[in-house]
């Protein structure tokens, strides 16, 4: 049992509701001014890298095949289609670029099909080795960003959610917290919330995430954040051990006073074994112009989405949602 609350913002309805989508899909965004031409791809832990996006200077796209193993698999590097490439070309370095480490340079191998979940991509071999992983598991952890053209990535960075900027943030959200989670509980159509408005309100919102970047140009100075929340609620006689959560997860733009934050979230109501809930990893921020975007992955139990969204100074819009694979939502769980 799980419902999102219908997506609500002030300014950015349209966006969030790329943002929070589950199922598989891709997006091209809009136009950008002329600037350096690049693409995108991540660098899971066994080694295998996954492009799955291009910027021409101007504009985004996706020209890498999306999560389909029956892609026909090319039998090297130099029978890549030249198309699949994006603005670079083929023949561009590709630079690692991980958490808490110096960029190094990627050696490309031999094209692989990689499985992800139920789906999969067209993957490149890489000769970086990031350390052990399990076989088991429907997917592979990240372990950073790879990148192909004149560009460098800054850093998305982890506040602690115990800090005193965590506890000012989480009375900032309380209203949209409490708003959210009512809309999610009103959505289901044969099930009743055990606990009301009132009694949910007495049970403390805790932060599970917390990155933010600041961002300045001529147009102003504004600080970006991405959050998880959740509130917790004791099991009743017929939850096994498992009581009801509001997972919460959304952006909050703030900028100079006397202006307001501008706050956007989606609530889901589930238990606490959170099914269906999806969660973020940051890969890093880039500059372009006057422009400024965060990478990273959405991932959940049964798919993963490579996210490309520009923060602006009253809104997050993303640009690109790569499929990166999945399973349908009747799929037995892994």
């Amino acid at each position: 049992m799980a419902m999102w609350s219908s997506l609500r913002s002030r300014t950015v309805k349209a966006s969030a509701a790329v943002l929070f989508v589950v199922a598989v899909t891709s997006f091209v965004g809009v136009a950008a001014p002329a600037g350096p031409k690049f693409s995108l791809g991540v660098l899971r832990r066994d080694g295998l890298l996954v492009p799955f996006a291009t910027f021409d200077g101007r504009g985004w796209s996706v020209p890498w095949p999306d999560s389909d193993v029956n892609v026909p698999l090319p039998i090297s590097i130099d029978d890549v289609p030249k198309k699949w490439w994006g603005a670079p070309g083929p023949g561009v370095p590709w630079t690692a670029w991980i958490r808490e480490a110096d960029p190094r340079p990627l050696k490309l191998a031999k094209p692989v099909h990689v499985s992800v979940f139920c789906g999969g991509h067209v993957a490149l071999a890489t000769d970086y080795h990031g350390g052990p992983i399990d076989p088991k598991e429907p997917t592979v952890p990240k372990d950073g960003l790879a990148i192909a053209g004149d560009v460098k990535p800054a850093e998305v960075f982890e506040v602690s959610v115990h800090s005193p900027d965590a506890k000012k943030l989480i009375d900032a959200i309380t209203d949209d917290f409490n708003e959210e989670e009512a809309l999610a509980a009103k959505h289901f159509t044969n099930w009743k919330h055990p606990f009301t408005a009132e009694e949910r309100k007495k049970y403390p919102i805790e932060l599970e995430a917390f990155y933010r970047t600041n961002q300045s140009t001529t147009r102003g100075t504004w600080r970006t954040s991405y959050i998880e929340a959740v509130r917790k609620f004791p099991a009743g006689p017929e939850d096994k051990g498992c009581g009801l959560i509001t997972f919460v997860r959304g952006w909050v733009t703030e900028q100079q006073a006397p202006n307001k934050p501008v706050i956007n979230l989606g609530a889901r109501v589930t238990y606490c074994d959170r099914a269906e809930v999806s969660f973020m990893l940051p890969f890093g921020r880039l500059a372009i112009d006057k422009e400024f975007y965060w990478v990273y992955q959405i991932s959940s139990w049964r798919n993963e989405l490579y996210t490309v969204a520009r923060v602006g100074p009253d809104d997050v819009v993303p640009v690109v949602v790569a499929a990166g694979g999945g399973c349908r939502r009747d799929s037995p769980r892994h």
